[in-house]
């Protein structure tokens, strides 16, 4: 007999990421690491093109948040598809 603790630690919990999904995450993430990119490179890109250098880092700096915003409620919905009992 086990504890219903360690039951409920085994049972998942997320649903099981599907191609979409995961094309959202990794686009997600490379834009995460495109900004970070961007931020580090800020003072070479200013030095070469001046006030405009600063465009790719502003660009991303609106694009990760919005699309990391539309992959996460994407990503709840399908959780939450899953917890009701809907499959992917």
């Amino acid at each position: 007999m086990t504890h219903p603790l360690i039951d409920f630690l085994k049972t998942p919990m997320a649903a099981p990421e599907t191609a979409r999904l995961r094309h959202m995450r990794r686009w997600w993430m490379a834009l995460c690491w495109a900004l970070a990119l961007a931020v580090l490179l800020l003072p070479l890109l200013k030095a070469l093109f001046g006030l405009w250098g600063a465009g790719p880092a502003l660009i991303l700096a609106l694009a990760a948040p919005l699309h990391g915003i539309a992959y996460f409620r994407t990503k709840l919905r399908a959780d939450e598809d899953f917890a009701q009992g809907a499959q992917p």
